[in-house]
């Protein structure tokens, strides 16, 4: 009688254990228990870049662009889709008086990040305009043309960080005219290794009795 009693408790025992199992068991697959991992929303993505974009000696291995979520990508140029930039008068010799300008740029992908890359080639073309109006104050039906040049960066870090990060153009290149009050418009085409081009454009009223 006793031995009875003894096996109805343990096997009360066991159908508890055992329902107790399953219920936690579908608890963890319902909450991405077990081996399944919950990814955060600002995590690291990796795309695959195109192998046109693959730098010299990877033996032409595709190379995975890494995004950041935190405003910048480390990424190959083919993710680039825009660019800005921020133009500056510059003294770099020393000499009392600015030298000329120098242009700052930043490139971005689709979503607004700046990019960051380094051993891609990336073609610049410089162009500078005087402004709408000359000394006459006469309304220009085309800005006059006062530099146009060309350039190359092989990194994004040439072109912002510093004073003297980016494009230098001396005033001495610059071609005035006669009633030109000075620069007013600086614009950068960006040519893609893989194809494609980007325009950065600064609108911008930089006096020509400024100039030394």
């Amino acid at each position: 009688m006793e031995t009875g009693k003894i096996l109805t408790v343990l096997i009360a025992i066991a159908l508890v254990a055992c329902m107790g199992y399953i219920i936690w068991d579908n608890y963890l697959m319902k909450t991405g228990g077990g081996n399944v991992q919950y990814i955060p929303q600002q995590t690291v993505i990796q795309q695959q870049a195109p192998a046109a974009e693959t730098p010299a000696g990877n033996g032409g291995e595709t190379v995975p662009a890494t995004y950041i979520h935190s405003g910048e990508v480390y990424a190959t140029p083919s993710e680039i889709k825009s660019m800005d930039l921020n133009v500056e008068a510059v003294d770099w010799d020393g000499v009392v008086g600015n030298d000329g300008i120098t242009i700052h740029f930043n490139f971005y992908d689709a979503y607004g990040r700046k990019v960051i890359f380094s051993g891609y080639t990336i073609s610049l073309n410089v162009d500078i305009y005087s402004p709408e109006y000359d000394t006459l104050n006469r309304k220009l039906s085309v800005r006059n043309v006062l530099y146009k040049g060309y350039a190359t960066v092989t990194s994004s870090d040439q072109g912002d960080g510093s004073t003297l990060a980016g494009i230098r153009v001396p005033f001495s290149d610059m071609k005035f005219g006669q009633y030109d009050k000075g620069i007013g418009l600086v614009k950068v085409t960006a040519s893609m290794p893989s194809g494609g081009t980007v325009i950065g454009e600064e609108i911008m009223q930089f006096a020509r009795n400024t100039i030394s």
